[in-house]
């Protein structure tokens, strides 16, 4: 079976980025790596601009194993979604895509 890259991208307007950063690190990547369904997480900035007054960060993480990243997603993930619009709200939106790797 493939890995399977989970990448989920948060696009969020400028006036929250140094607190969802500030949740990244302390809440969202720390339950990355409790879970143990991944290897070490990437978080980048997405370089072109959805709107102005906004930011992407997308965030990266491989599994071995599709069930497992689709469990984690569907369960955890959706819990930290929550606590994003609780937080947030119309501030910050987010959009999932599983991404099979190739071996070439």
């Amino acid at each position: 079976m493939a890995s399977v890259i989970l990448n989920t991208t948060f696009v969020i307007h400028t006036s929250i980025e140094q607190d969802f950063l500030h949740w990244v690190r302390t809440v969202y990547l720390p339950s990355v790596k409790a879970s143990g369904t991944f290897g070490e997480p990437r978080v980048a900035r997405v370089m072109t601009r959805i709107e102005p007054d906004t930011e992407s960060i997308a965030i990266q993480m491989e599994a071995a194993d599709h069930v497992a990243a689709v469990k984690w997603h569907d369960e955890t993930a959706a819990l930290l979604k929550d606590d994003l619009c609780a937080r947030w709200n119309n501030l910050a939106m987010h959009f999932t895509t599983y991404m099979e790797i190739l071996d070439l």
